[in-house]
């Protein structure tokens, strides 16, 4: 069995909220454009002059074109700068378009640019995330339509100026719905992470329901026979396969191991108590740790375990494979860090050639790079091994 991966952050809400908008954008420039077509269609004898009119009619289209294309390629909406500029043009058009007019008939190229600029406001609420920026960028077209609207078509001011609000209005609303798309898809997105998380999380207990039923089934029921036969004549090693039996029914119940208790030289030395009933003498040097002992307490509970059972398969290493019986185990607390290590006289080994996955390479290495420390092993054949893991105080204040 293998235990479920959690990938990166899900982004899929996030990226079809914002394809949702962009659809919303083009699809009310578009509108836009249709505005003029009808206006300069229906009404295009009564503009003068006319090639003026043709030329503000082909910069609008232009500069849309430009704005969608822009959009459609980054699969968003076009980026910020060109919708500033967009706003600064829109006004620009507003205030030319005004100037364009057949003063006979009464008509002028602003009348079709109008409802083109109000359809277009919209893009500034879907692009911008901030309503004071899309208000300050409405506001732009609305006081040239009214500045234009007043001092060169003649309209009254009470006429004008409300004509003007419906810029705002729907530059705002627009900011609301594509605010609130953009929640449903952050909001879509954690959902999918949570659901990814606890999928993870109930495949990793499947997987340890697993493993201990094999455990119960094999390995502790060996330790509890052995415990209960009185071949094992040494009363300490009986005493350590009874012990090493409870521990681990404990730990199929899914209990967690009491290690140290959170206090590092503590658990050592219990350690060392557990190694000599195996026949294995441990020199445990803590006692700078201890006058320590406050600043030491920064370390978390985890790190600690960990320290301790990376320091239990370092010395069964020294055990099975080093050829003596002795080491030496030394804890202490540098500027940053807790440095525990272990040092033992044995055959030594050539470090380059030692397998991944074994036990200091897995169990050791593993156990210590999980907390966020470093495990370094030096050894050389015939002349010892020394096994130094640091962890970092990340969590001191």
């Amino acid at each position: 069995m293998t235990t479920a991966e959690i990938g990166p952050p899900s982004t899929a809400g996030v990226l079809r909220s914002e394809r949702v908008v962009l659809r919303a954008y083009v699809l009310f420039r578009c509108g836009g454009l249709l505005q003029v077509v009808i206006g300069a269609v229906t009404t295009f004898p009564h503009y003068q002059p006319l090639c003026a009119g043709v030329a503000l009619c082909v910069g609008v289209f232009a500069e849309s074109v430009a704005l969608i294309v822009a959009g459609l390629r980054l699969r968003r909406v076009p980026p910020r700068a060109l919708v500033v500029a967009d706003a600064v043009v829109m006004a620009g058009v507003l205030v030319v378009g005004g100037g364009l007019a057949d003063r006979t008939h009464g008509d002028t190229w602003a009348y079709f640019v109008y409802p083109f600029s109000l359809l277009a406001s919209v893009g500034f609420g879907l692009v911008f995330t901030r309503l004071v920026s899309v208000v300050a960028l409405a506001a732009l077209p609305a006081a040239a339509y009214a500045v234009t609207a007043v001092t060169q078509l003649g309209e009254p001011t009470w006429n004008a100026v409300p004509n003007s609000v419906p810029y705002l209005a729907n530059a705002s609303v627009a900011w609301a719905v594509a605010r609130a798309l953009r929640r449903t898809g952050r909001e879509l997105d954690a959902a999918t992470d949570t659901a990814v998380a606890k999928e993870a999380e109930l495949a990793a207990e499947r997987e340890r329901v697993w493993h201990a039923r094999l455990l119960h089934d094999r390995v502790l029921q060996t330790l509890e026979t052995l415990a209960r036969m009185p071949r094992i004549i040494d009363p300490g090693l009986h005493a350590h396969v009874r012990a090493e039996a409870v521990w681990l029914r404990g730990f199929v119940r899914g209990e967690r191991p009491a290690t140290g208790d959170g206090d590092l030289a503590s658990g050592l030395a219990r350690l060392a108590e557990d190694m000599a009933r195996v026949g294995q003498t441990v020199e445990v040097h803590t006692a700078q740790l201890r006058s320590v002992a406050a600043r030491a307490a920064t370390l978390p509970e985890e790190a600690v375990d960990a320290l301790i059972e990376a320091t239990r398969e370092a010395l069964t290493n020294v055990r099975k494979h080093a050829g003596t019986t002795r080491a030496v185990v030394r804890a202490e607390l540098t500027e940053n860090a807790v440095l525990v290590s272990v040092l033992d006289n044995g055959t030594g080994f050539d470090p380059s050639a030692l397998p991944r996955g074994t036990g200091l390479d897995g169990s050791v290495r593993g156990r210590v790079v999980g907390v966020g420390g470093r495990v370094t092993i030096d050894s050389t054949p015939s002349a010892g091994t020394y096994v130094e893991m640091r962890v970092p105080l990340s969590s001191r204040e």
